[in-house]
């Protein structure tokens, strides 16, 4: 199970890991990326037109002294940047002609768009959506601003004091330290100088800001605080109850599976062991029901098979003892010194008779192995049967002129081509037919009729009939029911043994029943094809 459970795991969120993560080569992203170019270049083409107009009209040399006078205009970050400014851009601008835009996410996971201004080796960059400088003024501003007034509020010798007691308000740190001993960078100090704020990350991913105060030698310093807007953690919490509950559910269907097919593995295998009353006890709305009924049919007509094959076996030992016995003992006589020429002669004609019994029994038995099989269908074809039966029906009436014939054949089977086994329907009619010969008084009846989805032939004699209890047993290979005319006549119960093969040949089943007349009433039903 736990393999099973591992393979579908994989097949289920490998795919959807890959599609999720972010790389070059993932379909959905690669087909985002597309739709986005197109939407933003269409946004602001016209802007960047106008930008190149206004910059056209001055000199290239006043070109970075002027075009803060244009990015102010813009609530985005616009800058005229070169080759040689550091942005998080990591291509080669250089590629970029006239006209081409670039479209690219900053690591803070903004969008940005350059173009090229004209063929000048300048460059605008504008950012569509806050700076992390942005973001985090834009998230202190208010706060910082009201702290800063709360201290003009307040002499500056009140100042600690004036925070201790609002520090109980607030989920951070407030403190006031000296500017001269702020550990900031350049950077940070220029920041701080001209927005009267910056801020730095600690090595706990935590924010800090910096803040002037009314004395420019005294910073207000800010936290550490939480950053809101981070949702990476709550991302992953949600991708880990996803694949949880996903998990579960595969568990949830693998499990059952994998308890019905191990079921089905072990009766296999003790059907494969010699136990054919073995079947597969699966439940109907299992995912392998369907699996399990056609083996618990297959077992069923494997068992059959064997049951009626040891039959066989058994019957065919028996019947062959039989002439056997006889030849045996008419060998033994013939070498018999005392044995007269009349004795010998008769011998002679035992053995001969013995051996045609056998011929007889073995053929007869070969063609019964011949239809016990899986049905060929190279031995079927499209042919026009009624015709057959009709040739038939003419050769009986000459070879059996005391006994009166009648025939019945739909009218639409009389030249309908049919697709059978020719000449194994021929042998069961044969058979049919013989055995009717055996047992009537007068009259046999042969009928060939289409009813509904049907092929019906039927051979019905006057003669004394089959019981009702012994009417299964007549298709019995070797069975022969004890009466009069079986003692007399000549066969070893195989002929309606190979109808009823014959019959389930072509998918079909025998049976026999009270004739019109009296007599056995013989069929054959077989569906149309």
């Amino acid at each position: 199970m736990i393999k099973l459970f591992i393979r579908i795991w994989i097949l289920v969120f490998l795919p959807l890991f890959y599609l999720i993560y972010i790389t070059a080569y993932n379909p959905i992203h690669a087909v985002n990326d597309a739709a986005r170019f197109d939407r933003i270049t269409k946004s602001f083409k016209g802007t960047f037109f106008l930008i190149e107009q206004n910059l056209e009209s001055r000199p290239q040399s006043e070109w970075e002294s002027d075009f803060p006078l244009i990015a102010e205009s813009f609530s985005y970050e616009l800058t005229l940047i070169t080759i040689d400014d550091k942005i998080d851009y990591q291509g080669d601008l250089k590629n970029l002609n006239q006209g081409e835009f670039i479209v690219y996410s900053d690591n803070n996971g903004s969008d940005a768009i350059i173009k090229r201004v004209m063929d000048s080796p300048w460059f605008v960059h504008m950012m569509l959506g806050e700076t992390e400088e942005q973001r985090m003024h834009n998230l202190s501003k208010g706060t910082v601003e009201l702290l800063k007034k709360t201290l003009q509020r307040t002499p500056q010798s009140e100042w600690p004091s004036q925070l201790s007691e609002i520090q109980t308000e607030f989920g951070f740190d407030l403190t006031l330290t000296a500017k001269e001993t702020l550990e900031i960078d350049a950077v940070k100090h220029v920041q701080l100088n001209r927005f009267g704020m910056t801020w730095l990350i600690n090595s706990g991913n935590e924010t800090v800001i910096y803040q002037l105060t009314p004395d420019d030698d005294i910073i207000l310093k800010v936290g550490p605080i939480p950053v809101p807007g981070d949702i990476l953690y709550v991302f992953m919490a949600v991708i880990a109850v996803f694949v949880t509950v996903v998990s579960l559910s595969i568990l949830i269907f693998v499990f059952p599976l994998w308890r019905d097919l191990n079921k089905l593995s072990k009766t296999a295998s003790l059907f494969g062991e010699g136990y054919l009353d073995q079947r597969a006890s699966i439940g109907r709305f299992s995912a392998i029901s369907r699996l399990a009924k056609s083996f618990n049919s297959m077992a069923e007509r494997l068992e059959k098979m064997v049951k009626s094959q040891r039959e066989l076996t058994n019957a065919i030992a028996h019947d062959l003892r039989t002439p056997l016995t006889r030849l045996s003992f008419a060998f033994e006589m013939l070498d018999t010194r005392g044995a007269t020429k009349m004795e010998k002669k008769r011998y002679k004609n035992s053995i001969t008779s013995g051996i045609e019994t056998l011929d007889y029994l073995i053929n007869q038995i070969l063609m019964l192995s011949r239809y016990s099989r899986a049905t060929d269908i190279t031995h079927f074809s499209h042919n026009v049967f009624a015709q057959q039966i009709h040739y038939e029906f003419n050769l009986l009436k000459t070879e059996h002129p005391e006994i009166v014939f009648q025939l019945e054949i739909s009218d639409e089977l009389q030249s309908k081509s049919i697709f059978i086994d020719k000449r194994a329907m021929l042998r069961a009619l044969n058979n049919l037919t013989s055995n009717a010969l055996t047992f009537t008084k007068s009259t046999i009846r042969i009928s060939f009729i289409q009813f509904g989805n049907e092929y019906r032939l039927s051979v019905e004699d006057d003669g004394e009939g089959i019981k009702e209890v012994d009417r299964e047993k007549v298709f019995i290979p070797f069975r022969q029911l004890d009466n009069e005319h079986r003692g007399a006549a000549k066969g070893h119960g195989l002929g309606l043994a190979i109808v009823q093969q014959i019959a389930e040949w072509h998918s079909g089943r025998a049976s026999v029943k009270t004739s019109r007349v009296g007599g056995a009433y013989f069929e054959i039903r077989w569906p149309v094809r």
